[in-house]
């Protein structure tokens, strides 16, 4: 993009120096390099397209979206470049028409396919969630495949890929590409809240609390980690710290591609929040963690339950004394030997007469 700015910059400077040496009157110089400027506009108009685009769609004023869409397609029929078309695909997918966003990159890797390796890789990893928000996860795990297989790693790709891994029951595979990511599961909160989601599943619920604990006070963006760690609470039975993690979730920013929607999480709300149905609920959610952290009801129980106001609730787990909350932390760093002494090692020293060494 940048070399482009220049070429486009060197030209001008060039046609201007060639205009004003001719010998015509001024008004002809004028009107030619009008002309120049007028033709150089309509060949640059897709970034102005699409500059406005972006504009519109980071609105505060979600009124102002839906005047993005004619802007981006504008711009990509102009001739937008290939980097900025993958961008407006996401968009579409995430805020706009996700079956046109999913067109637009099958269109790219249709036509544009091996002339950009990393830009291939990441519009396969963009329609990959095009795939999975279809309900085909065979086919977005063989799309991100495909890229994992091609040596291409960022950060889209570990959320992508351990997403699917994770619904598809795969908890080997999710926990093998969150250890793989390194230093990125520290700077991603996706990353950082699958990881979550993983403990969840296998029920490593300290793990989970401390992970949770620390996620939640960076105030993260997107719904996932408020109902996950709302799970965490309801697993010891603490309903009013539930409630108020899934109230904030319903102020998190929501998108096509999110994996809790509105609808459940409302759900769960009105449902802990009504006394008649709180215990029934809370159990229901603590006994099917796997489809509530997948963003799915909870299977009913059929059992009989009372009425219950209570902000804490019996007959849940009790919270553990000593958390593995170090055990968390090392978990997502780079792990380091163990060199501290144990009684056999001072057994072994003493022994061997190793003590003047």
């Amino acid at each position: 993009m940048k070399r482009n700015m220049n070429w486009g910059l060197w030209m001008s400077l060039l046609v201007t120096v060639i205009v004003f040496t001719l010998k015509i009157p001024t008004y002809s110089k004028i009107l030619l390099l009008g002309l120049f400027i007028a033709g150089m506009l309509y060949l640059k108009r897709s970034i102005f397209y699409y500059v406005k685009a972006n504009r519109k769609i980071t609105s505060e004023n979600e009124q102002e979206w839906d005047q993005a869409w004619p802007l981006y397609r504008k711009a990509i029929k102009a001739g937008l470049q290939k980097s900025f078309v993958i961008t407006s695909a996401s968009m579409f997918l995430q805020r706009g028409d996700a079956l046109e966003g999913k067109a637009i990159l099958e269109q790219y890797l249709a036509t544009s396919k091996g002339k950009d390796s990393n830009l291939d890789n990441i519009a396969k990893t963009m329609v990959s969630m095009a795939y999975w928000m279809d309900g085909d996860l065979q086919k977005a795990i063989r799309t991100v495949e495909e890229v994992y297989e091609s040596g291409y790693r960022d950060k889209n790709l570990f959320i992508n890929y351990t997403t699917y891994a994770l619904e598809n029951g795969d908890l080997q595979k999710a926990e093998a590409l969150i250890d793989e990511s390194g230093e990125m599961e520290n700077t991603s909160p996706g990353i950082k809240d699958n990881r979550g989601w993983l403990h969840i599943v296998q029920g490593e619920w300290d793990l989970a609390e401390a992970l949770f604990s620390s996620l939640i006070e960076k105030n993260p963006r997107f719904p996932e980690p408020y109902v996950h760690y709302a799970q965490v609470h309801i697993h010891y039975g603490e309903v009013q710290a539930a409630i108020d993690m899934l109230k904030r979730a319903l102020k998190a920013r929501f998108s096509n591609t999110s994996g809790m929607k509105q609808e459940l999480i409302q759900q769960l709300l009105s449902r802990l929040e009504t006394p008649e149905t709180r215990l029934r609920t809370a159990k229901e959610i603590d006994a099917d963690p796997v489809n509530v952290a997948s963003g799915r009801v909870p299977r009913p129980l059929q059992e009989s339950f009372a009425s219950q106001d209570a902000e804490t609730l019996q007959g849940f787990a009790a919270r553990p004394k000593k958390p593995r909350v170090k055990q968390a932390v090392e978990k997502s760093e780079e792990r380091l030997p163990n060199t501290d002494l144990t009684e056999e090692d001072l057994e072994y020293i003493r022994k061997h007469n190793l003590e003047k060494n």
